[in-house]
């Protein structure tokens, strides 16, 4: 076997050999046949000009590049840059060669397009802590979009794979409200009048599995003691729970501490989510619901919301501290996070004469 190039990372080689020991089992030119999907042997020939389009996918693109033989397989790179964390490219014209290994064909999109693409584009900002649902309607919203609201739930829920770094357990429980929530990232995207819901979808998952990677989620059972799917739970919660940057980490400290005592996460947050709003009656609180956390104990079966980088770096990076307890306490947003019931009562009492809870 020809090798023109090293793999470039410890987790390019982990990808390689993680399909060579899937493909060893169909025989003993398992491992080489993978190896020759990602680094064809020969070297690179002749030059390939493409058009990549705004709102492509690295789906789109892998298929592309395997029709003009720049890459021997489109799964093979699809699923190589997602595992990896692909480049953010630029829409535009690009000149590649045919026969070229998935990672010199990478540092051909991160170089840049020889041409930018002209369409006219217009900015689409998803905010963070989102529900799925939330997503469809503000899609319903925006002009000029070649879908509405309801063509992008489709897309969801008709897409095969989601994310691969934090994918969804292939079995959940009874009162799973979405499967697809906290798959999407929140971001601004930019679209024109050829942009499909299907481009959309995709490219929010590439962006998330961009910014997991980037995260080190692929090392949460070792940093956090969750699988990656759970550190993203944890930080769809801080998300909804944290309005301040300086309180996530304290936040994420505080789930931890209680997930290892044992005791239920209390956290109004994933009932508004199980139930739709915002008012909280003591019959609301004590609804039968998997996200119930003021009465099962452990993780919510799935997000609550698309969490941002912050809540996403915070849910890996939890402020090292003793507190079992927050509540808002003030107007702009602070919590007083405490270790003891007793002072969680008198941190309770102000958020109460605040009226800012009940």
């Amino acid at each position: 076997m020809s090798t023109r190039r090293g793999l470039g990372t410890p987790a390019a080689l982990l990808f390689l050999v993680l399909l060579g020991v899937i493909a060893w089992t169909a025989g003993s030119r398992g491992y080489r046949w993978v190896a020759e999907q990602l680094d064809p042997p020969g070297e690179p020939t002749g030059e390939i000009v493409l058009t990549l389009p705004p709102g492509s996918s690295t789906a789109s693109i892998s298929d592309l590049l395997a029709e003009h033989s720049v890459v021997p397989s489109s799964r093979a790179y699809e699923w190589y840059v997602r595992f990896k964390g692909g480049p953010l490219f630029q829409a535009g014209e690009y000149t590649f060669q045919s026969n070229s290994s998935v990672w010199e064909t990478m540092a051909v999109l991160e170089a840049g397009p020889s041409r930018v693409a002209q369409a006219a584009q217009q900015p689409l900002t998803i905010p963070e802590g989102r529900t799925v649902a939330q997503m469809a309607a503000q899609l319903d919203e925006v002009a000029d979009l070649s879908f509405n609201g309801r063509d992008f739930l489709v897309a969801v829920r008709e897409r095969p794979v989601l994310s691969l770094v934090a994918p969804v357990p292939p079995v959940l429980p009874d009162g799973v409200i979405d499967p697809a929530e906290g798959q999407l990232f929140a971001d601004t995207y930019f679209f024109d009048s050829q942009t499909s819901a299907e481009q959309l979808v995709a490219l929010m998952v590439d962006r998330l599995d961009a910014v997991l990677t980037e995260l080190g989620y692929d090392d949460a059972p070792r940093r956090v003691g969750l699988t990656p799917y759970e550190a993203l739970i944890v930080a769809s919660m801080i998300e909804r729970e944290a309005q301040r940057p300086e309180d996530r980490a304290k936040v994420a400290r505080v789930i931890y501490n209680r997930l290892a005592r044992g005791w239920s996460l209390g956290l109004d947050a994933t009932v508004v989510y199980a139930v739709g709003t915002q008012e909280l009656t003591a019959e609301l609180l004590a609804v039968n619901s998997p996200y119930n956390t003021r009465v099962l104990v452990g993780l919510p079966p799935t997000p609550i919301a698309a969490p941002g980088r912050a809540s996403l770096e915070a849910a890996l990076n939890p402020q090292d501290g003793p507190w079992m307890f927050f509540v808002l306490t003030s107007p702009d947003g602070t919590l007083s996070f405490s270790e003891t019931d007793e002072e969680f009562q008198r941190d309770k009492a102000v958020c109460q004469e605040l009226g800012l809870c009940g």
